[in-house]
């Protein structure tokens, strides 16, 4: 076996929890691009997972199964022991990689973001487009949720979701919604999200997003 396929097969065997926490850690709080540094991703859940390897073991010895045990019950201490290992690993060298100011950095540039996604909102409104339910351009409204609840619960996700931009733009732009299913405006409006599918066919439809 080459020293890359050795690695390969090392990564493979790492606990799936060890893996997905790495991944969103380094990706998500520290900008590593899994395009391109996926090694490096690799690498460190690796690390993590020989960490996570050696505190289990020593969790082991400090609480070994009593003589009797059942193959159940010593199945269980490793299963533990393993759990509580891989949350101290974690706790102690993954997370505290995402230190105070890069949270601070990120609250803002969330912060940043949410703004400018209101005023957008907000611009769209004024101007009163009429095709801004299409991409989603508009404010979420609770009510418009409750109205696609009544007036098409049984449709796919996708359908729904741009029903309820829909239903907050009509709310906005002071248009009557239907009540329920058997209101002719609701025939309406379904015919309207009906070609906004057709145009623009998702992936899955069942899908709300």
């Amino acid at each position: 076996m080459t020293q890359d396929e050795e690695f390969r097969t090392q990564v493979e065997g790492i606990d799936l929890t060890i893996a997905a926490e790495t991944r969103r850690i380094l990706v998500e709080w520290l900008g590593v691009d899994p395009a391109t540094e996926q090694e490096r991703i690799d690498r460190e859940a690796l690390r993590l997972q020989q960490l996570t390897e050696d505190a289990a073991q020593q969790f082991e010895q400090a609480n070994p199964t009593v003589p009797d045990a059942t193959y159940q019950e010593a199945v269980q201490a490793k299963e533990t022991a393993w759990r509580a290992a891989r949350e101290m690993v974690l706790e102690n060298e993954l997370y505290p990689q995402v230190t105070p100011e890069i949270r601070e950095d990120w609250e803002q540039f969330e912060t940043f973001l949410d703004q400018q996604i209101e005023q957008r909102w907000e611009a769209a409104r004024i101007a009163q487009d009429p095709d801004r339910w299409r991409t989603r351009n508009v404010r979420p409204n609770p009510t418009a949720v409750r109205v696609v609840e009544r007036v098409w619960m049984d449709r796919p996700g996708w359908f729904r979701t741009l029903a309820k931009s829909l239903i907050a733009q009509r709310i906005e732009d002071n248009q009557p919604v239907p009540a329920t299913s058997r209101d002719r405006l609701a025939d309406e409006l379904t015919e309207l999200i009906e070609d906004e599918m057709r145009r623009n066919p998702p992936e899955d439809p069942d899908l709300p997003f």
